[in-house]
């Protein structure tokens, strides 16, 4: 599966039996949209949990604070 990490949009074998075709399907909306596409092996789009982006930047940004030498 294709899908669009910006909005609803996706194809799949079910939607579309070519991989080509599927590939094609996915440049062309990042190309019309600026979106970003990834893809999965599954049959339908991760989705990222309703939590505040807050949570997820302090996971993934360092600590400003000193190390403890743990």
């Amino acid at each position: 599966m294709k899908y669009c990490l910006n909005c609803d949009w996706h194809t799949s074998a079910t939607d579309e039996p070519s991989a080509r075709v599927r590939s094609r399907r996915a440049i062309e909306h990042h190309v019309e949209t600026g979106h970003t596409i990834d893809s999965s092996d599954g049959v339908v789009p991760p989705r990222i949990p309703d939590v505040p982006d807050e949570i997820f930047v302090r996971d993934l940004v360092p600590s400003s604070s000193p190390s403890t030498g743990d």
